[in-house]
């Protein structure tokens, strides 16, 4: 019976895995769907994209609860011709059992192993990935699997969802050769995924009580700003929830995560959107060695406490900035901060200002965004530098004396026939206040031209590896460029720490390459780990660092660079003692072996 029944989903998938045919017939409806979502994101049927990792989380609350259940049903199955799959919520196979040699060697071969990922990104439609995507117990027999590899293979995979905090936490999975499919695979797998949901609440139970517990007694203390935190779980009150969103969340939780190793308390500021900054005191609650949980005190700074926005005020003359300085920049960096001031104190009065600082870091975005301060809103004329010509440049000098608001992008890559008319447009610009803002990058060569003296008053931006804390805002702010008009998806918390942890050589104008991507393969969903390209998908197992600790990491590396990792002459370079620099390698997590002099 399963012969003819193959054969019908084989003709089927090579008729619709034909970009000609959009009317598939023979399929079960939820295989269709599933198929459309692979063809979507560009799946190769005969290629495998599936990735493997060796940093499995063998020891979770995932496997703590699962591992009895999977132990008495491989006990179970010991005779029969299937393997039990355990997959974590990423759809990474974290425990294989059962199962005899012939079906392990084909699985082998096929990758169906610990440590594969079968997402549907990677492996297609699947029991693993699919069920993952449908969120309910999912059947895929022979050629209903996209991939070749799979389709001698038959399996049943169900959902595995934390009562608690209601998301799914991982997946079960039987699987078996396709002449050995079972109609009792599918109620197997949904009462052995009960046991383990039920111990995953009696788990959860005890210590989500003890968080409750002390939240409630840190209220009755009379604060009136408290959270309490795991990785599963806010609560906040209702003073604690106006300062804060889920941005602000996911920020905490990572300052916890890194300051709370090893420690029982801890007191600090942090920044939050809008500029909000408090001090938080965080205090672990629970057993040690239970995962982490925390209570947390807010307490606003007072420069802080008001959110105030300007009300809008009427057209101002030339000359004054018209747009209310509660127009912000993203961001809740010191570094952003400090640019932001600068900006409301240039934004005061209209005259040239040069915007400085690496490629990428969003130069050209700060010029625009200061020609609205002063009133230009979209009425600018964008000219990049390298275009420029004498007879472009004598009509730029008529337009910005007729009103014009100009950005001149890339100054320091005027060609040298343009360069004394580019001198003398600046000059009148200085002397008349027009509305010009020119961008520099910073430690570039500008062939000699000196065109930035001409220009006072300027403005720098910090790369995004100094201003890390902006990353949330900014993802944000990038992401609901992408997709207009429709709710802006998340970062879950995986993708979010693998993203703190890279250095941004390419700065913004990298991230957004990076979320656009991503978001592609996530088809407009929260972006999972496995979204993002492979080269940003390493999660740091260390600490995050901060801004400043940033930047020293950079000054090492460069000096050590400089030296040919001789660290004697990198000391005196940095101005250290070569003892502080060995301390400061192994805190800044640079013993890698990169360096050896």
């Amino acid at each position: 019976m399963t012969g003819p029944v193959d054969k019908a989903n084989w003709r089927a998938r090579e008729l619709f895995l034909d970009t000609r045919n959009d009317d598939p017939t023979g399929l079960r409806p939820e295989i269709e769907q599933s198929w459309r979502r692979c063809r979507a994101i560009g799946m190769d049927v005969g290629e495998s994209h599936i990735l493997y990792s060796n940093d499995m989380a063998v020891d979770s609350k995932l496997t703590r609860a699962a591992t009895p259940i999977v132990n008495r049903l491989a006990e179970q199955l010991a005779d029969a011709p299937v393997t039990i799959l355990l997959a974590d919520q990423d759809a990474t196979i974290v425990d294989r059992r059962a199962g005899q040699r012939p079906l392990l060697g084909r699985l082998d071969r096929a990758q169906v192993a610990p440590g594969f990922t079968f997402s549907e990104q990677c492996a297609g439609t699947n029991g693993i990935g699919t069920a993952l995507e449908e969120r309910k117990i999912f059947r895929v027999r022979g050629g209903e699997h996209m991939l070749e590899s799979l389709q001698p293979l038959a399996c049943a995979g169900s959902p595995i969802v934390d009562p608690v905090s209601r998301t799914v936490v991982g997946i079960l999975d039987i699987t078996c050769k396709i002449e050995d499919v079972s109609d009792l695979m599918g109620p197997l797998i949904v009462s052995a995924v009960r046991d383990i949901e039920e111990r995953l609440f009696a788990e959860s139970a005890v210590s989500e009580q003890v968080l409750l517990r002390e939240y409630l007694r840190s209220r009755r203390r009379g604060n009136p700003a408290v959270v309490a935190m795991s990785r599963d779980t806010v609560i906040a009150t209702p003073t604690a929830s106006r300062l804060m969103d889920s941005t602000d969340q996911m920020m905490i939780w990572d300052w916890i995560s890194s300051h709370l190793v090893g420690r029982q308390e801890w007191e600090g500021p942090l920044r939050f959107a809008d500029g909000i900054e408090v001090r938080i005191h965080a205090r672990r609650v629970g057993e040690p060695g239970d995962s982490l949980s925390a209570i947390l005190e807010l307490r606003p700074m007072v420069s802080s406490t008001a959110r105030a926005i300007a009300p809008s005020a009427p057209p101002a003359p030339r000359g004054r900035s018209s747009l209310s300085s509660g127009a912000r920049l993203a961001g809740r960096s010191l570094a952003t901060c400090r640019l932001q001031r600068q900006l409301d104190e240039v934004a005061t009065d209209v005259g040239p200002v040069l915007v400085t600082g690496e490629r990428g870091v969003g130069k050209s975005y700060v010029a625009k965004y200061l020609q609205r301060r002063w009133g230009s809103g979209d009425d600018v004329v964008v000219i990049d530098g390298a275009a420029l010509t004498p007879t472009s440049v004598v009509d730029l000098r008529t337009q910005l004396s007729s009103g014009a608001a100009l950005v001149i992008e890339h100054l320091d890559e005027v060609p040298d026939a343009a360069v004394g008319p580019a001198r003398r447009l600046l000059d009148e610009a200085a002397a008349a206040s027009s509305a010009l803002v020119a961008t520099l990058t910073s430690g570039g060569p500008d062939g000699g031209h000196q065109l930035h003296d001409h220009i006072r008053r300027r403005v720098s931006v910090s790369p995004l590896r100094e201003r890390i804390e902006d990353l949330d805002d900014l993802v944000r702010e990038l992401m609901a460029r992408h997709v207009q008009d429709r709710p802006v998806p998340q970062l879950q918390p995986a993708s979010h720490r693998a993203l703190v942890n890279h250095d941004w050589p390419g700065n913004i104008r990298e991230l957004d390459a990076v979320l656009g991507s991503a978001l592609i393969r996530s088809m407009g969903f929260d972006i999972k780990l496995e979204h993002l390209p492979n080269e940003y998908r390493t999660i740091a197992s260390g600490r995050n660092l901060t801004s400043l600790e940033r930047v020293e990491r950079g000054a090492i590396i460069r000096a050590l660079d400089e030296t040919d990792g001789n660290k004697s002459l990198a000391a005196d370079r940095l101005g250290i003692a070569r003892s502080t620099l060995y301390r400061k390698i192994r805190a800044l997590g640079l013993e890698n072996g990169r360096f050896t002099g």
